[in-house]
């Protein structure tokens, strides 16, 4: 064989390994078979990026039916109070307002809230400052941390990014007339 025949073919080589159709002629005229072609695996279900509990979710407009198993205690509460420490805070709810409260800020602050009923309790959703507000009361008994005052239902608040727990009872007085 030529040697100068040889240089060319490999000059032209890294041109033809631009089109796969060269290239494939390429391996048959030097005895290489193409390798089939595999097929790619289906794509396989993914988790959700989040949790329905830390993302709720609300789904149709219809009226909302009630869960068969929906704790009464919270499902027939009209309003709430709850309240945790360290750091410490306090949320009242009726309605579709939450007034929360924190030592910087005692006369409170109005956030709107949706009330969202599930299985074990209820939730209110909205948002403050741009960021999820969820307060989650939950039938389940409950004592403070540092009184060890006994509540008949759990709380959790998120806040400005942050979750706390504490304790919640039927609110009464002000809060529960603006529900009447």
């Amino acid at each position: 064989m030529n040697p100068r025949f040889a240089l060319l073919a490999l000059m032209c080589l890294p041109l033809a390994a631009c089109d796969e159709a060269v290239m494939a002629d390429l391996r048959r005229g030097i005895g290489m078979e193409a390798e089939e072609a595999q097929p790619e695996d289906p794509a396989k279900p993914r988790p959700p990026a989040v949790s329905p509990l830390e993302v709720p979710i609300e789904t149709g407009t219809a009226e909302p039916r009630l869960a068969v198993n929906a704790n009464a205690e919270t499902l027939n509460t009209a309003a709430f109070a709850a309240r945790g420490n360290e750091p410490f805070w306090s949320v009242e709810v009726s309605g579709n307002t939450a007034n929360y409260k924190t030592p910087e800020n005692q006369g409170g602050r109005k956030v709107n809230v949706t009330r969202l009923t599930f299985a074990q309790g209820v939730e209110y959703v909205g948002t403050l400052d741009g960021l999820v507000f969820k307060l989650t009361l939950r039938g389940a008994d409950c004592t403070d941390s540092m009184s060890g005052e006994k509540f008949p239902m759990t709380a959790s608040l998120t806040a400005r990014g942050k979750t706390s727990q504490g304790c919640a009872v039927p609110a009464s007085g002000a809060a529960a007339e603006t529900q009447g």
